[in-house]
């Protein structure tokens, strides 16, 4: 490989692009102070061919540049190559890989992948990095890396730089060739086996094949009829199958008649409401023609008295402040109505529900009275319960101690009256007949005595159980008496507070809300508010009225013409009314008979359609199996 040309962009201490053209010399000498980038050159080199230099991160890009780019182009075996690799800081390296057509433009060689560049460079250079730095190139300091190799890797640099790795690629693929030819021989030989094997049973065979055939001829002879059977049968099929085509054409013109069907009678409905409106309208012609007048000539009116009041614009420009304070005070008299009213309904709803709290109020109180007469007895069924449960205790503890002092009085017995000569078990002499006998007896007492009162304490278990039990549930049902109680005194207690809040509300209103709202009402249905601003403006208007100019009748008559407005909007929904009635009355028409037409299209269809699903169903019924078949 001989170099030609090298480019570096943003690589270790080069920033700026920088071009060596290594054509001017045959032999060169690298010199300069540390840092100036001698080693720098031979790692752009290592790095744009293998991706590998001294380092192989990102640190190999310049501290100020955002990338890295080198660029080689060598000469090889006659042929001229490029190699490009660039690294951008967060992304992955890019590698190019070209050579020089005879006309002197780059073909790529470039593959998907950049491990399949790489794979493909180091193929045509028969280098890679480990034997470039052992042969061709020295590391700075490794010199003598060859020479510290393992042998067994130093055969390998040898062979790859000497190009002996084409023997073992020869040997490989011999060896490959071999197998596959012997594969190709076990599979004639195995081939050749079974022809002979089938060769010897050739007199059974032919027998058998004369068999088949004569079988292969009946066989062939029953298909050609059941072929003929089964053509038939898919011709029935077919039929049937062009009958549900025709019913099921059938069904979607029946559906498609129902649609049209509804949307003419959606369209009739609409024109009859839309004529039922201008017949209304129609019917008020006379209403809103004199309405209509009444309107222009209130417009006349206003005109003349806009005239009027053209040449007394000044002093009506007077009546605005007075008119602006006597509305302002209007209109905080109407808003301060609207929130007594609202409080009057809040007070109206109160006293409803005071009165119906008054009706749930009887039942709950008389609810706690039963709950606090069942609870008189609690106290005595505790106690009884306690009792009762002490003494199924004392008698469950004391058996036990009966049963086993009765056990030994037994066994005293029994000792007393087989040995004579016991001793006393008091005094510890020994005893005569007579004393033994007054003894046996005595303890014969002591152990009835014990076993009546042990069967007494067993009689009284069975009984205290259940009366235990009895007595639990009594004081479990007192609990759920409790706690019923709990909860009315809580829901009682509520319903007072509530009836409390309502009542001082009511109270609050009668004070003062109701007394409020008959003045402010009184206020404003005479007028006597802004009482002032009502004097200044009765003075300009004596001062207007002097000159020819009512301005109370020149509000009215600006009232009247706001307030006709809706005349001539009226009058226009007649005109409009008047014009489309007949066009309108003659669709309607149209429309009826359209969709009575429809109505018997759709009859026509539904009949029809019956007569066709029925035959189908019918044929359906009687046809055969085609799987079957």
């Amino acid at each position: 490989m001989i170099p030609v040309k090298l480019n570096l962009s943003g690589f270790l201490s080069y920033r700026e692009p920088v071009e060596v053209d290594f054509t001017g010399f045959d032999l060169a000498c690298i010199s300069g102070a540390n840092g100036a980038g001698k080693s720098s050159l031979l790692d752009a080199i290592t790095w744009v061919l293998f991706g590998q230099a001294r380092k192989r991160d990102e640190s190999l890009i310049h501290t100020r540049c955002d990338a890295a780019e080198v660029q080689l182009v060598f000469d090889y075996e006659g042929n001229r190559y490029r190699v490009q690799r660039s690294n951008r800081r967060g992304k992955s390296s890019v590698l190019e890989f070209h050579i020089q057509t005879p006309d002197g433009t780059w073909k790529p060689l470039t593959e998907r992948t950049l491990r399949d560049t790489q794979a493909r460079l180091e193929e045509t250079l028969r280098l890679d990095y480990e034997t470039f730095v052992n042969a061709s190139f020295f590391l700075q300091g490794k010199a003598d890396q060859f020479t510290q190799q393992r042998p067994g890797d130093r055969k390998r640099i040898l062979a790859g730089i000497l190009g002996l790795d084409v023997w073992e690629n020869y040997r490989r693929k011999a060896a490959e060739f071999r197998k596959a030819v012997e594969g190709e021989i076990a599979v004639v030989d195995g081939r050749l086996a079974e022809i002979e094997a089938e060769l010897s049973e050739e007199d059974s065979r032919r027998e058998k094949l004369g068999q088949l055939e004569t079988e292969l001829s009946q066989l062939a002879q029953m298909r050609s009829l059941q072929e003929t059977s089964l053509e038939a049968i898919r011709r029935l099929v077919a039929q049937l199958e062009e009958q549900k085509k025709f019913v099921s054409s059938l069904d979607r013109q029946l559906a498609e008649a129902g649609k049209a069907l509804e949307s003419s009678q959606v369209r009739l409905l609409a024109r009859q409401q839309e004529g039922e409106q201008f017949s209304a309208i129609l019917g008020r012609a006379a209403e809103i023609q004199a309405a209509h007048q009444a309107w222009q000539q209130a417009q006349e009116n206003l005109a003349r008295w806009e005239e009027i009041a053209s040449q007394f614009r000044e002093q009506e420009k007077q009546r605005q402040a007075p008119l602006m304070e006597i509305e302002t005070e209007r209109a905080r008299l109407e808003q301060e109505q609207r929130n007594l009213r609202e409080q009057q309904i809040q007070v109206d709803r109160a006293s409803e529900e005071q009165a119906q709290l008054a009706i749930e109020l009887e039942p709950i109180q008389l609810e706690v009275k039963q709950l606090e007469t069942q609870l008189v007895d609690r106290a005595d069924a505790e106690e009884r319960f306690s009792v009762a449960r002490q003494e199924l205790a004392d008698a469950r503890a004391e058996n036990p101690l009966l049963k086993e002092q009765m056990q030994e009085l037994k066994t005293r017995i029994d000792q007393l009256k087989e040995i004579e000569g016991a001793l006393c078990p008091v005094c510890g002499q020994p005893l005569d007949e007579k004393d033994r006998l007054r003894l046996v007896a005595d303890l014969e007492t002591q152990g009835r005595e014990m076993g009546d009162r042990y069967r007494a304490n067993q009689a009284l278990l069975e009984k205290s159980t259940q009366i235990v039990q009895e007595l639990q549930e009594q004081v479990n049902q007192f609990k759920q008496v409790e706690e019923s109680l709990q909860a009315a005194h809580r829901k009682l207690d509520q319903m007072r507070e509530r009836s409390r809040a309502l009542a001082g509300l009511a109270q609050e209103w009668g004070s003062g809300g109701a007394t409020r709202l008959d003045a402010v009402q009184a206020a404003l249905d005479s007028g006597s508010f802004a009482l002032d601003a009502r004097s200044r403006l009765a003075d300009i208007d004596a001062e207007l009225k002097k000159i020819g100019y009512d301005a109370a009748e020149h509000d009215a008559v600006r009232q009247a013409v706001n307030e006709g407005r809706l005349a001539a909007e009226e009058l226009l929904a007649l005109e409009r009314a008047q014009a489309a009635l007949g066009p309108l009355e003659r669709e309607i028409s149209e429309l009826q008979t359209q969709v009575n037409e429809q109505q018997n299209n759709l009859d026509e269809r539904q009949a029809e359609y019956a007569s066709a699903a029925q035959a189908l169903a019918e044929a359906e019924a009687q046809s055969p199996d085609m799987r079957q078949a």
